[in-house]
């Protein structure tokens, strides 16, 4: 990397100073180097590589070293024109500096020619147009495999689920360094113009989404545009957004192309395991696009028509919510969810435990088999509950 630099710096001075060494031992005397160096420059460099990174085993953190955190809070200090250059496989800690540097060049685990292109980034010949395909954590403890991480009994479970990435942060809310789809060039880019090919699209013909992407800054780069997908209310948890689509796009200064996506009925749908099979609800969708997952630039409101008729798959012990969610369910239950409430409406029941509560929240998430158990003894006697439940049964069966 150094040679490269100074392949490029012309008849420009540039110097070099340790720093560290790959023991991560603690040596003031090289930061101090470093400092008198970067006080005299006009702009100061560091390289900082991941401490341990290796194939074959996994990292137990993502700090750097106690001496590469002081020498980058030092050498910023000095120079505020201070570059960190990250070379690393994964995400690292930058909280304790991250503020106090001018520029941060994610440079990843170089190959060959690493030291070249980092050289031509530096010096404005090529234009960085990358967007992180990971979010980068705080903290260790924020990652959302943290807690079933290396496992145990030979076993790890994958206990995030569907949450992994920045599904998680956005479902926890969390502050992140860096959010996934991130990342800066040299120029600006606006969007403008979104628009959907229908409002209004049944699920076996999806919808085609576009948007405008002009370059507003004076030099030639690429964007990275982003498509994610909200299901404003599904019947199953899902994130609240989802990545559908990206799509890199060249544009010179001043320059505007439109940027389309085609989102399918996989874009809308997800794995219900009830039935086994993808799923997607028909209702309100939200389609979002931006230049990251915490950059949205424009939100689309679009409604999805069903073509597919599931089966009913409710059963006795399905929760009431369950229930009254299928339209089937709800029509074959209403004669006996309208006798319930209206004997607990009508009838004393003999004392006053129900006074103050939300009788519907308190049955909402039972089995549906089990209502019959919390009703009062006197209740029972009054409302046929096994009459009405089989006949309910009786009223879905093959739908």
């Amino acid at each position: 990397p150094f040679k490269e630099l100074v392949n490029l710096a012309g008849q420009a001075e540039v110097t070099y100073t340790e720093g560290y060494t790959p023991d991560g031992m603690d040596h003031p005397e090289l930061i101090q180097a470093a400092v008198k160096a970067a006080q005299t420059a006009e702009v100061a460099v560091l390289y900082i590589a991941a401490p341990g990174e290796s194939e074959g085993y996994d990292r137990t953190d993502i700090n750097l070293t106690a001496q590469q955190v002081a020498l980058i809070q030092a050498v910023s200090a000095a120079q505020p024109a201070c570059v960190v250059v990250l070379n690393c496989g994964s995400v690292v800690q930058m909280a304790p500096w991250l503020d106090g540097v001018a520029a941060l060049l994610a440079a990843w685990t170089m190959g060959q020619a690493g030291g070249g292109a980092i050289a031509d980034i530096l010096f404005g010949k090529v234009n960085p147009s990358g967007k992180l395909a990971e979010t980068f954590p705080l903290r260790l403890e924020d990652n959302p495999s943290y807690l079933n991480f290396p496992g145990e009994t030979g076993a790890v479970r994958y206990g995030e689920g569907l949450y992994i990435g920045y599904r998680y942060y956005d479902a926890r809310r969390l502050p992140v360094a860096f959010p996934f789809g991130f990342g800066l060039s040299y120029t600006q880019f606006t969007y403008s113009n979104p628009r959907v090919s229908a409002t209004t699209f049944k699920d076996v013909d999806g919808v085609i989404v576009s948007v405008d992407v002009t370059n507003t800054g004076a030099v030639a780069g690429e964007e990275v545009v982003q498509v994610y997908v909200h299901d404003v209310e599904s019947r199953l948890p899902r994130p609240q957004k989802e990545l559908k689509g990206f799509a890199k796009v060249a544009l010179k200064p001043g320059e505007t192309r439109t940027v389309s996506f085609s989102l399918d009925f996989r874009s809308f749908a997800y794995y219900h395991v009830g039935y086994p099979a993808w799923v997607a609800d028909p209702g309100e969708f939200e389609i979002l696009i931006g230049a990251s997952s915490a950059d949205i630039r424009h939100t689309l409101k679009v409604t999805l028509e069903s073509t597919v008729e599931l089966p009913c798959i409710l059963k006795p012990d399905s929760t009431l919510r369950e229930w009254m969610d299928d339209p089937r369910g709800a029509e074959a239950l209403q004669p006996l969810f309208d006798q319930m409430m209206a004997v607990f409406n009508n009838v004393d029941t003999g004392g006053s435990e129900l006074m103050g509560m939300d009788l519907l929240a308190i049955i909402r998430d039972m089995p549906l088999n089990s209502l019959g158990l919390f009703m009062p003894a006197e209740l029972r006697n009054v409302v046929p509950f096994d009459t009405l439940l089989a006949g309910a049964l009786e009223k879905i069966k093959g739908r």
